[in-house]
């Protein structure tokens, strides 16, 4: 069973990758939607971060901004 808290709170460690989220069975539309919503607040954040400098070490803004754009289709998959 999927907990859904702990999803909201790390989508990219829960699920890793956005296709994963999108992919699953164990979550309805609305669970993927809020999860996704929670996951590109979370990325624009770091973006934030990145653009003031404040990224942590070892960080990759360019994977954020990729992983950014991917969750941003998996939202418009669910809308279609």
């Amino acid at each position: 069973m999927m907990d859904i808290p702990a999803a909201m709170k790390n989508p990219g460690a829960t699920f890793g990758t956005p296709e994963v989220l999108d992919a699953s069975t164990e979550l309805t539309a609305g669970e993927k939607r809020a999860i996704l919503l929670q996951w590109k607040d979370q990325l624009h954040q770091l973006l934030v971060a990145d653009e003031e400098n404040m990224l942590a070490p070892g960080a990759s803004a360019g994977a954020n901004a990729d992983c950014l754009r991917r969750v941003t289709d998996a939202l418009t998959r669910l809308k279609g």
